[in-house]
This record gives C-alpha cells, structure tokens and sequence, in this order.
C-alpha cells in the first residue's frame, strides 16, 4: 500500500456551528467545501473532513500533537472551551480532553520524551 493522503470524517448535524467551533479551535478556516454539507480542515498534512449528517451520531474522535499543552490548554480556556484537565501517562504522552458541539472527541496531547529501560541488575 502506498499511502498518499489521510482523511479523519467526523459527523455534524449543523455543519455551520461545527465549523466556526473548529475554526476557533484551530486557528484557521477550512481549505475547501467541495460540496453542500462539508467542510475540509487541513491540518498537519492530514484532512479534517466535517460531515454534515441527519441525526446525531457522536463517536468521531480527532486528536492533535501540540509542543505545549499548557499554553494551549490557557488558549482554549481564554477561548471559551471546556477542556479537562491535564493527564499525564509517565514516559509516554501527556493530554487533555474536549467534546464538540455534537458530543465527538477531541483531544490535544503532547509527546514525553521516552525514557530507555534500564539494563543489567
């Protein structure tokens, strides 16, 4: 398989809310709208694609490397956003947690530094 592209569809019911929620959280406006009821996020050379659905259907999940999450998580707040707390799994990946406008996941996280195991007694 050699993959080109990847795409993350996350289903709305009101596509125009979810859009200006994704836009405050991301900074940015979509890219492209190619169609009636869709509206597509570029985003770290990945597409975040806004489907525009019938009934709700949360359970869509999108999730976003930062390099501090701290400041990101001051930004959110500063914005209006709700975001949990900040997790930490030592060694691993630190993150904090929010739900859209339609109940899907969205998380920001941040990589830890891996620490090697250490060998020998």
């Amino acid at each position: 398989m050699e993959i080109t592209e990847v795409t993350l569809g996350i289903p709305v019911v009101e596509l125009a809310r979810s859009r200006e929620w994704y836009e405050r959280l991301l900074g940015f406006a979509p890219e492209l709208e190619p169609v009636a009821g869709m509206a597509e996020f570029r985003v770290a050379g990945a597409w975040l694609q806004l489907m525009e659905v019938r009934a709700p259907r949360p359970g869509g999940a999108f999730r976003i490397g930062v390099r501090n999450l701290e400041t990101e998580s001051g930004r959110l707040r500063a914005g209006g956003f709700e975001p949990t707390e900040i997790e930490t799994i030592p060694g691993i990946i630190r993150f904090l947690q929010l739900k859209d406008p339609d109940g899907n996941a969205v998380s920001l996280y941040e990589l830890l530094p891996r620490t090697s195991p250490k060998s020998g007694p």
